[in-house]
């Protein structure tokens, strides 16, 4: 996944437009972000025309008050929530229903546009405060994948706000920004090298709007949009802007980051537009286009699979590298925790260095994941105590419950727990007895610590792997009376080791699997 810059050409109709546009704005003041100007920007917003099939109806959602965009046949687990511009002093739901409703309708689902805090009377953080407070009022209501929506000041919220490791999989989905401001210290080089053909905004103007919405706080409070920020836990990314607005160098920049973390993001640059042209989507053909590309792009995150950030402990071994190797086959993104980047360079995975007896990295590790895969070995030893794997459990689970992770699915080894006894006269008389009782207690240790864990959990318990091709007929017992020994291979242990992140077949049950 990385991020790509695709670049517009304007048509000669919107050139005329264009061209007609500037010389209306040529010689008047640049849109000054202030109460006083709140009725005459609600005025332009508000002319978008409404669209056909879509009801509005005010209401709330996690206190916050706003409009319901509803379209006909709107897909009922699937919501947007958009954010509006006005850099955090103007704008209203109320306003922008009629453009957001055209959203909604190319989507399919339905649109929440929120009146969330603005400065003066509210400045930073209040914003931010009812971001959180519209996500969690959106799970509540059983919506299971979210689309974050904004322009300008909105999508400068809602890329900081998700980047900030709020979203989840399955959960907030994607996120489209329309002209994003992101960096409230205004040093992009288009405040510059745009100043003369933006005819809406300027650094001035966007600086006063940076003095009432930040209050007290300093512009490089770590809670702020910044082009810094993590971006690894993001979900794909779409961005819309024109390249003759000053805000221009903050999606370029937005994009760089994007591809240095790995992030599924592609920015849209259209010659010629101004600052949220797709709001002109019935007087500008690239602004009709760029809203078909964003209702098009919305409706493809909904009704993909569920992907799921899944962290994987032993990642390095045999076994942990085959669940990695399906995890991105099945679009999922693995997360690995090893000591040792150097023996991970090959692994296609995010990589967090540590160790999973650290809670520090484990937390770290643990951000934004929907499950844990603990596919950890451990030395065999038939002299010392062995506590590693019960150890680096303990501290696993701890976490997990720190961070509402609720599903781990944990291999505990070759023919573990009850299983024994059922390996042959020399696996079970011999080579056990001597190498493997001490591992084998600990293995008991570490199941104990999983089934008292209130965990959504599976344990999983291979019969002896090898590294044979895929045999494809997996069994799963958990009356063991029928098994007598057979190995398995590591890829069929990964396929279902892989499908218990999402299975509820064998949640709080210990089968063994062979073939």
């Amino acid at each position: 996944m990385t991020a790509s810059i695709i670049r517009h050409d304007i048509t000669s109709s919107d050139a005329q437009a264009m061209k007609a546009m500037s010389a209306m704005f040529e010689g008047n003041p640049k849109l000054k972000f202030e109460p006083a100007s709140r009725a005459a920007f609600d005025g332009i917003m508000g002319q978008a025309p409404a669209p056909e099939g879509v009801h509005f109806e005010q209401g709330q959602v996690g206190g916050v008050p706003g409009w319901w965009c509803r379209p006909e046949k709107a897909s009922p687990a699937s919501a947007i929530l958009y954010l509006h511009g006005g850099g955090y002093v103007i704008g209203s739901a109320g306003a922008y229903r009629n453009f957001v409703g055209h959203i909604a309708q190319r989507a399919g689902v339905a649109a929440f546009v929120a009146d969330y805090a603005l400065a003066p009377e509210r400045p930073f953080p209040a914003a931010v405060n009812d971001f959180h407070a519209l996500h969690k009022g959106l799970l509540s209501l059983g919506y299971e994948r979210i689309a974050v929506v904004g322009d300008s000041a909105g999508a400068g919220l809602a890329l900081s706000s998700v980047a900030d490791g709020i979203a989840k999989s399955g959960k907030i989905v994607s996120v489209v920004a329309m002209s994003p401001w992101l960096d409230m210290s205004l040093s992009g080089e288009s405040m510059i090298t745009r100043a003369n053909t933006d005819p809406i905004l300027s650094r001035e103007t966007l600086a006063d709007a940076a003095i009432l919405y930040l209050g007290k706080v300093g512009a490089d409070d770590k809670r702020l949009p910044l082009l810094d920020n993590d971006l690894s836990t993001m979900p794909p990314v779409r961005i819309h802007v024109g390249d003759a607005e000053v805000l221009l160098d903050d999606s370029l920049r937005f994009a760089k980051s994007a591809e240095g973390a790995g992030l599924d993001c592609e920015v849209h640059v259209w010659q010629g537009m101004t600052h949220v042209f797709p709001s002109s989507f019935s007087m500008l053909q690239a602004a009709a286009e760029a809203l078909d590309d964003i209702g098009a792009f919305l409706a493809r995150q909904f009704t993909q699979p569920a992907h799921k950030r899944v962290l994987v402990l032993g990642a390095t071994g045999g076994t942990g590298r085959a669940i990695v190797q399906k995890l991105n086959a099945l679009g999922h993104v693995p997360v690995a925790l090893v000591r040792s980047p150097e023996k991970a360079k090959d692994l296609d995975a995010v990589i967090i260095e540590g160790d999973a007896r650290d809670p520090a990295a484990l937390e770290k590790a643990l951000a934004n994941c929907d499950a844990v895969i603990s596919a950890l070995g451990t030395p065999v030893s038939p002299f010392r105590k062995v506590t590693m794997l019960s150890t680096a459990t303990k501290a696993v689970v701890a976490a997990m419950q720190r961070q509402n992770v609720r599903r781990l699915v944990s291999i505990t080894g070759i023919g573990a727990g009850n299983s024994r006894g059922h390996g042959g006269f020399l696996f079970d008389r011999i080579i056990m007895p001597l190498l493997l009782k001490k591992v084998y207690a600990d293995k008991d240790r570490q199941e104990a610590i999983i089934a008292q864990s209130g965990l959504e959990w599976v344990v999983v318990r291979p019969a002896v792997l090898n590294d044979k091709p895929r045999h494809g007929d997996v069994r799963a017992l958990l009356d063991l009376s029928g098994f007598h020994g057979g190995t398995i291979a590591r890829s069929d242990v990964a396929d279902f080791v892989v499908d218990q992140v999402d299975s509820d077949t064998f949640v709080g049950r210990t089968p063994l699997i062979t073939w």
